[in-house]
């Protein structure tokens, strides 16, 4: 069991992937350096959080970046939309290009079966059960479990019950 930020008793139906990615851009001349943002916005089927950061001294551009999707094809596409946005970039403004990417988590679903026992174990200890996809990763073989607002009689549950676990 992983705890996410939804609320108490939201049970994750399936959890989001994670690739984080890394890039950086060099130019010859502080002037050829274009302004920011270099990323542009991804579709609504995926999440970012990205950092650029430019050293004032020498002519290059510096950035880290996480992108979420619920699904493959979707984190997948929103690599391409990063990747293809730096080449765009780099090509029109005659920088070297160095990128990084590693798929962190895969997104994956909870098993039914897991799902309905956690289910019924937290109606039965009194909980409000809700099902939703999480946006939060979370390691093969968990279950995410919202818990905001009921933190400490959550985890009570969890650590009390012979079933279930804290990742």
């Amino acid at each position: 069991m992983l705890a996410t930020g939804a609320p108490a008793g939201t049970i994750a139906t399936s959890t989001a992937g994670l690739i984080e990615f890394s890039a950086s851009l060099s130019w010859e001349r502080l002037e050829d350096v274009p302004p920011t943002p270099t990323l542009p916005a991804l579709p609504g089927t995926a999440r970012s959080s990205v950092l650029e950061t430019d050293d004032p001294a020498m002519p290059k551009r510096e950035i880290l970046g996480e992108i979420l999707a619920l699904s493959e094809r979707d984190l997948g596409s929103a690599l391409e939309t990063v990747l293809r946005s730096l080449t765009t970039t780099a090509a029109l403004s005659e920088a070297v290009l160095e990128t990084r990417a590693a798929r962190v988590t895969p997104p994956t679903s909870a098993a039914a079966t897991t799902l309905q026992a956690l289910a019924l174990d937290l109606w039965d200890a009194g909980f409000c059960v809700r099902f939703a996809p999480s946006w939060t990763p979370v390691p093969a073989g968990a279950v995410g479990l919202g818990v905001l607002g009921a933190e400490q009689e959550l985890n009570g549950f969890l650590q009390a019950h012979p079933s279930w676990s804290v990742a």
